[in-house]
């Protein structure tokens, strides 16, 4: 059998499927496929996630270890949780659906190849879209999650039937197989550099920007869209909009249970000194799903959304992550992971103004 090389096999997953399954169920290669999933998670970490990553390490740095690999999980969890949740289930369908000639070992290495279409979406547009500066619509997301399920979901059907064979050793790909194979897969390669490259650009043009933010430091300007009926992004709101009053940020998700649990405290600030205070809730998730629940809780705090720009300037790197900011637009307090009792520090900022 003619030796197929990774960008070969990572590019058959595009070109011809049934090619990749194939050599995926060669059981004289047990595992490679695996192999070739995590060095394609290593091109997409590498290609769009360095910023959050590179900031987590600045934050573990600079200010706690342990808030710092909290940061670099955050970024893995929500990076991969999609991808390996997906993977599992095929790996369980495919063993399942396997008959007789059912192997765990085949089942894992074939569910690996019908998990590459979502992690190669995501690479691809996430690196056109940075590259490119632009901003991705709603419906246009929603179209692409569309694109790189569906484009998985016929790739586990097709693994079924190599799955209920008996194990063989896979023949060559016909020369003209490889040959296209190899092309795409050096462009998938290709496309991770120019991210990779888009992103080390990006540090050491901002590296300012992405220093953790501490006590003292003016707070960055934004302007976000509000998030109304629904989830429907509105007009933008500018941080400028709150001056002159004490100012806290709420960087948070629906999914966060410590951000929910606090957002009862953050409520009560706004409602207590709306003259004095604007509490600002940056979400950071799903805006229909925030909006949901303000209005099922009857919050009344505004309510933002960050497609992940403004929580980068403000050094998120885990959630939930509070910032409050005096009248004169200066960081006076940064709890990041949770902690600290932000009412009484808002006290104590209000009551210290006033005395001046």
């Amino acid at each position: 059998m003619t030796t197929v090389g990774f960008a070969t096999r990572l590019g058959l997953v595009v070109t011809n499927p049934r090619w990749a399954l194939a050599l995926a169920a060669d059981r004289n290669h047990a595992g490679r496929s695996g192999s070739d999933l995590i060095a394609l998670i290593g091109l997409l970490l590498l290609a769009t996630q360095l910023r959050g990553l590179f900031a987590a390490a600045w934050l573990a740095r600079e200010v706690d270890t342990g808030l710092g690999l909290r940061g670099v999980m955050h970024v893995l969890t929500r990076a991969l949780t999609v991808n390996l949740g997906f993977l599992v289930l095929a790996a369980f369908l495919v063993f399942v659906l396997s008959g007789i000639k059912r192997n765990l070992g085949r089942a894992f290495d074939l569910a690996c190849i019908t998990a590459m279409p979502l992690v190669l979406v995501e690479l691809t547009a996430t690196v056109v879209v940075r590259a490119l500066d632009a901003q991705v619509p709603g419906a246009l997301s929603v179209a692409l999650g569309g694109l790189s399920f569906t484009w998985a979901g016929v790739l586990l059907v097709l693994a079924i039937r190599p799955a209920r064979e008996a194990a063989t050793t896979a023949p060559s790909p016909p020369a003209a197989e490889i040959t296209r194979g190899r092309l795409a897969g050096w462009i998938i390669v290709a496309v991770a550099v120019i991210g990779t490259v888009v992103q080390v650009t990006w540090i050491a043009r901002n590296t300012e920007l992405m220093r953790p933010m501490t006590h003292g430091d003016p707070a960055p300007r934004f302007a976000l869209p509000a998030i109304g009926p629904k989830g429907a992004l509105g007009a933008p709101v500018a941080l400028a909009a709150s001056q002159g009053k004490v100012t806290v940020l709420d960087f948070w998700a629906t999914w966060c249970g410590p951000c929910l649990r606090a957002m009862p405290q953050l409520d009560r600030i706004a409602t207590r000194h709306a003259g004095d205070v604007a509490v600002i809730a940056v979400n950071l998730d799903d805006p229909a799903e925030a909006r949901a629940l303000f209005d099922e809780r009857g919050y009344k705090m505004a309510l933002l959304y960050d497609d992940g720009q403004v929580s980068q300037r403000y050094g998120v790197t885990t959630i939930p992550h509070s910032v409050i900011i005096d009248r004169a637009g200066v960081v006076r307090l940064v709890h990041r992971g949770g902690g600290g009792n932000v009412e009484i520090e808002v006290a104590k900022i209000l009551a210290e103004q006033i005395r001046k």
